[in-house]
């Protein structure tokens, strides 16, 4: 094996073994299953709709490793998809479907987690943002300074809301990518071994796969990058709010209201949102609990200071703040 990949595994897997940690967040993805390698951990969570979601099949491809003692995987329903999802809209003050299908699945793993009495959670965050994983910057592969400036904004706005949840549910939690000694390999590691080709398919990560590649096998390793959201089933959320909750004419009564509140209301999923948000809050531009702000989303009026170009409240994407 190459000495550079050498030097990484025995880095992380000395980070990892300082303490004990006995469960993960195991969602079969890349970060999680290297990381499931080096805790060991007594429980690992996997959430997912059923036994059709891209995250059971993985998980469960990874269990057969005998990495943890137990693999526990965790079927939701939608109605416990909706009722965390109040509580994540109440607690963040949004209606961004991207934020909150993601989110849900950490919310109610760290849940799960605290029933099976795991006292320290391992998460994989911090990988994608090190590491190049997101897909969307394979666009940027023709222009390495480009390149190079988006994985540093990146990496220079990390922020995760798993550390936020965990805190809220009192639950320690162990992100090992974000460890000084990784952030500070990261960047040694040139572009060309964060994203390359593998089989002719551009790959983000592509150093930790080459990794990981005879450790954890090729089917995990190259798996292609997926959200929480699609990975765990999370996203046919979608289409049960649209086919269930929400009429076609709750639905255009909805959009007009929304809109004379200066809010434009994409679908029927962000109109529930939306809706569930109103319980809690008055209409963004009505929110007279910010201060010093000053951009305004041009799609829900929201007011606050934020150098990226999508709005944290309503999930609008790309935004050109007024």
């Amino acid at each position: 094996m190459n000495k550079i990949y050498c030097e990484f595994i025995n880095l992380l897997s000395d980070i990892c073994i300082r303490e004990i940690h006995d469960g993960i967040l195991l969602s079969g993805g890349l970060d999680s299953s290297i990381l499931a390698y080096h805790t060991r951990p007594r429980d690992s969570i996997t959430i997912t709709m059923d036994k059709n979601s891209p995250d059971y099949f993985y998980s469960s491809l990874l269990a057969k490793k005998k990495y943890s003692v137990n693999h526990h995987k965790i079927s939701i329903s939608y109605e416990e998809i909706l009722t965390n999802i109040g509580e994540l809209i109440k607690e963040f003050k949004t209606f961004d479907p991207i934020f909150l299908k993601n989110s849900v699945v950490q919310l109610i793993g760290f849940k799960n987690a605290k029933k099976l009495n795991v006292s320290s959670i391992v998460i994989g965050d911090g990988a994608d943002e090190l590491f190049a994983g997101y897909n969307f910057l394979h666009k940027y592969i023709d222009e390495p300074l480009k390149l190079h400036q988006k994985i540093n904004y990146i990496i220079q706005n990390m922020d995760f809301i798993s550390i936020k949840l965990a805190n809220k549910l009192k639950l320690k939690i162990f992100l090992p990518f974000l460890e000084k000694d990784i952030i500070e390999f990261s960047k040694n590691i040139t572009i060309e071994k964060k994203i390359s080709k593998y089989n002719e398919i551009f790959y983000g990560k592509f150093f930790l796969r080459e990794c990981y590649e005879d450790i954890l096998g090729k089917e995990l390793v190259w798996r292609k990058k997926t959200a929480l959201e699609i990975g765990s089933g999370v996203t046919n959320l979608k289409y049960y709010i649209d086919n269930k909750i929400v009429s076609d004419y709750e639905y255009s009564e909805g959009v007009i209201k929304a809109k004379s509140e200066g809010v434009e209301i994409r679908n029927k999923e962000h109109f529930y949102f939306y809706k569930i948000y109103r319980k809690f809050f008055k209409p963004p531009f009505e929110d007279k609990s910010v201060v010093n702000m000053t951009k305004e989303c041009q799609y829900c009026k929201s007011i606050f200071a934020w150098k990226g170009n999508f709005c944290k409240v309503c999930g609008a994407f790309p935004v050109f703040f007024n």
